[in-house]
């Protein structure tokens, strides 16, 4: 039986990562410091998951535990969720890493470090993004662009500890994942969309709206997440995306708007107003997944207006029981 490490396992990409690896013959340790969970520790008890480790990555001790697989996603995410980790999220980032590289070249276990398109830069254009990068597109210095270059730096230290060090890892770059569970308080644009129109607000388009996004389902994600890690293949890295689901987000309100039969009106506001000056928007993150789909034969399944009904089903059950989940 196969025990398993999930880093972040109470956040909205672990809770999904857990469920799907429940299928499977193992045991479950999970190190979660509830920053950013979608779930509580005592709902997110089964007969799979042994521990529940409510700690950071740094206060977590491996001493006496074995693991054969991990799974790292602990980690700051959101475009305003980010933000209260200015100047301390790049050396987090790292030695969370560096710590389960660590960790496994001694052990044997092997890994998979869930990374980011933020790598790619806040401006880096209309193109697709490939995965064969040497650099972080140009960028004006703000919190966003520490998150981005902690994570590519995390890359680059995992890779070159592992030369010395041997162990087997892969990297995944999810684009703009979307579902059941997902944050609204951290600036992920399809659950506050969601909210604002069941509840007759406005729909707050930051800047023009012509900025265009890929989204794809947490279960894509987590499915792409696990055969990347049962692949045998070593050391690669890997975007994980749906381009099928490209939508600008001007468009994403009005279908919103659409599936929630909502009266909201769509308005333009400046983030900063909100959020803070020290918010920063993305523009367009479109990736090729042609490597994914040639090595691996992974491709996403879900289309973004059943993503969305999802979530509004969810919602309006929510909102119904009145209950909210932790961080939202």
């Amino acid at each position: 039986m196969k025990k398993i490490l999930v880093t972040g396992g109470l956040g909205f990409i672990g809770t999904h990562l857990i469920k799907k690896l429940s299928e499977e013959d193992c045991r479950i340790d999970i190190v979660d410091n509830l920053s950013n969970n979608s779930v509580a520790p005592e709902d997110a008890r089964s007969d799979k998951i042994e521990k529940i480790y409510t700690c950071s990555v740094e206060e977590f001790d491996f001493k006496g535990k074995k693991y054969d697989e991990i799974y790292h996603l602990a980690s700051p995410v959101g475009p305003a969720g980010v933000l209260k980790y200015a100047g301390i999220m790049g050396p987090m980032i790292i030695n969370d890493a560096l710590k389960i590289a660590k960790y496994a070249a001694k052990n044997g276990s092997d890994v998979m470090f869930v990374s980011t398109s933020e790598v790619y830069g806040r401006d880096p254009g209309k193109e697709a993004q490939k995965e064969d990068i040497d650099k972080i597109v140009p960028n004006k210095v703000t919190v966003r662009l520490e998150y981005g270059v902690a994570k590519m730096l995390e890359e680059i230290c995992v890779r070159n500890y592992a030369l010395e060090h041997p162990f087997r890892y892969n990297i995944v770059r999810p684009f703009n994942i979307v579902g059941v569970g997902q944050s609204s308080k951290a600036g992920f644009v399809v659950p506050r969309f969601v909210q604002q129109a069941l509840k007759g607000e406005d729909i707050t388009i930051f800047g023009d709206g012509t900025q265009r996004r890929t989204f794809t389902h947490v279960k894509d994600i987590a499915d792409a997440i696990i055969k990347v890690m049962k692949s045998g293949i070593n050391r690669e890295v890997f975007n994980i995306g749906n381009p099928a689901n490209e939508f600008s987000i001007k468009e994403v309100a009005e279908i919103v708007k659409k599936l929630t039969n909502s009266k909201s009106k769509i308005v333009y506001v400046d983030p900063k107003k909100i959020y803070g000056k020290y918010y920063e928007e993305a523009w367009n993150k479109i990736p090729d997944i042609s490597k994914i789909k040639s090595m691996i034969g992974w491709e996403p399944k879900y289309a973004f207006e059943e993503i969305v009904k999802e979530v509004v089903d969810d919602c309006k059950k929510m909102m119904k029981a009145r209950k909210t989940r932790p961080n939202q």
